[in-house]
């Protein structure tokens, strides 16, 4: 009998540890991100990503210029994910900034909005505030729920990736924070979610991160002000983790490989309890490190979710990687796995606002 029991209790413990197994995959599909090449809605690896999403091994799709063709095809393209009957709905994601930054700026079909230095300049709040209503209502009318907007950095005109491209709506970082409160009220409205970035400061990085390695030397601790009121107001519920190296907050590690400035600084001290994505892995600033290192870098130091822009990589795909690193980084201890409970948990909680 005693036997008989054992045995019993060795197959209950067999079949626990594999339904845990694949919730544990059902939580990392969650944290993975990623971007594509076609416009087409009926080209076969858009068909590909649906049946990832559905397989719980994808959390989002992140769009671009180059997944536009018109207005009518982004619809159809977009409604093949929307439309998934999913435990939780996919993030459709995309950079509309205004300005420089609109992946429409090319059609004439489209709205098109005024950058974020324009409208700090031009715009007061409840000017502002119905700009960015009109382009949160044209975002979700294409199926769009999240956007990767407000840049809340500090202007700098040396800056060549945020000040050149007058992506800051102010040198002073109270009207940022302000501006980028509207932004997100009007977003909140309408029912799209926003994006705080980047964090913990890109405005005085004179470099580009996509290009290469990014240190900013004269980091001013009130860089952080738009985070902690925003946050305050719990208004911020998604924050871009930025690939700059800051030396007076870490020392040692770009701000996406650092638990001190995501996890101490961001989580902890400023008391953000949303999701930390991080900016795209397949940037030029973070490239010495391969993507398996990336990934679970950025993991190990706060990320919640993995931003990677391409689906075809190294003869495999972003998906398989990214699901496959994180699984076997936690099977092997290099990640905890209470570091993925929390960060399904903190995704599926800003998941039910949608």
């Amino acid at each position: 009998m005693k036997k008989i029991l054992l045995t019993i209790l060795f197959i209950t413990q067999i079949f626990a540890n594999e339904i845990k197994d694949d919730e544990l995959k059902a939580m990392i599909g969650q944290m993975v991100m990623v971007g594509f090449s076609s416009s087409d809605p009926n080209d076969k690896w858009v068909d590909q990503l649906a049946i990832d999403a559905k397989n719980r091994r994808l959390g989002g799709i992140m769009l671009l210029a180059r997944n536009i063709s018109s207005k009518a095809n982004l619809k159809k393209l977009t409604s093949k994910f929307s439309t998934l009957n999913l435990p939780n709905k996919l993030f459709i994601s995309i950079d509309e900034e205004g300005g420089n930054i609109s992946r429409f700026k090319n059609f004439d079909d489209f709205l098109h909005f005024a950058s974020a230095y324009e409208v700090g300049q031009k715009q007061n709040l409840s000017q502002a505030h119905k700009t960015y209503k009109s382009m949160a209502t044209q975002l979700k009318s294409l199926n769009i729920n999240l956007n990767f907007a407000p840049v809340v950095d500090v202007y700098n005109p040396k800056s060549s990736i945020i000040g050149q491209k007058n992506r800051a709506f102010s040198v002073n970082l109270d009207e940022v924070s302000a501006y980028a409160s509207e932004f997100i009220r009007a977003f909140d409205e309408v029912g799209v979610l926003s994006v705080l970035k980047h964090f913990p400061g890109h405005g005085n990085a004179i470099k580009d991160t996509h290009k290469e390695k990014t240190v900013v030397n004269n980091y001013d601790f009130d860089e952080l002000k738009p985070y902690f009121e925003l946050i305050k107001r719990k208004q911020a519920k998604i924050v871009m983790i930025a690939h700059v190296f800051v030396p007076s907050l870490d020392d040692a590690n770009p701000a996406i490989f650092s638990k001190q400035i995501v996890t101490n600084l961001l989580k902890g001290s400023l008391g953000f309890d949303g999701i930390a994505i991080s900016d795209d892995l397949l940037m030029g600033a973070i490239k010495e490190h391969s993507l398996e290192e990336r990934i679970v870098k950025s993991i190990n130091a706060g990320v919640d979710i993995v931003l990677i822009s391409e689906y075809f990589l190294n003869k495999s795909n972003s998906i398989k990687i990214a699901n496959d690193t994180i699984y076997n980084a936690v099977k092997s201890g290099k990640i905890k796995e209470n570091r993925i409970q929390d960060a399904y948990e903190r995704i599926i909680k800003v998941k039910k606002l949608l």
